[in-house]
């Protein structure tokens, strides 16, 4: 679960710390009151590529963190965490950094150790799951269908052997 999400000269935002708690969240708000800088926050820190022109005006650089915890993250993480050769979660929290630099400097972070954007990507994808307005519209492809389908059934093993088998 994400717990807290600080970003730091995105957009219009100079500093803002966002603490959720376990059950819904919602963020609310008027047109142009920041919600999509914080649901931009959040992608950027799970991988999603930058554009330098996020950073605020008159800021050299932005930073987004966020912290997850769960007691779960280290048994669902740890494999993926060992293959990017990353620190593992200690006590079931997970933190997880970005900084975006005018210069062009682009720097990430899990558990304070460096890595790589597509470590982030992956985690993320391990964390969290976005949906946009439309979002729903995807369940009408019959491709997307048999996918959810198969996930369901933990058919994913047998779908692979069986490309193998037709290659």
């Amino acid at each position: 679960m994400l717990t807290t999400l600080r970003i730091k000269n995105l957009a219009l935002v100079t500093d803002l710390t966002l603490e959720l708690r376990s059950g819904f969240n919602i963020i609310t708000g008027e047109t142009g009151a920041g919600k999509s800088i914080v649901i931009g926050a959040l992608n950027l820190i799970l991988g999603q590529r930058a554009d330098r022109s996020l950073i605020r005006n008159g800021s050299s650089q932005c930073v987004i963190e966020a912290v997850f915890e769960s007691a779960s993250i280290e048994k669902d993480l740890t494999p993926l965490l060992d293959d990017f050769g990353l620190e593992s979660c200690d006590d079931g929290i997970l933190i997880l950094k970005r900084s975006l630099r005018t210069s062009g400097g682009n720097r990430q972070f899990v558990n304070g150790s460096p890595t790589t954007l597509e470590a982030l990507e992956l985690i993320g994808e391990l964390l969290v799951d976005i949906h946009g307005p439309h979002d729903h519209q995807s369940l009408l492809d019959a491709s997307r269908q048999l996918e959810i389908l198969d996930a369901y059934g933990h058919l994913d093993p047998l779908r692979e052997e069986f490309a193998d088998l037709l290659k």
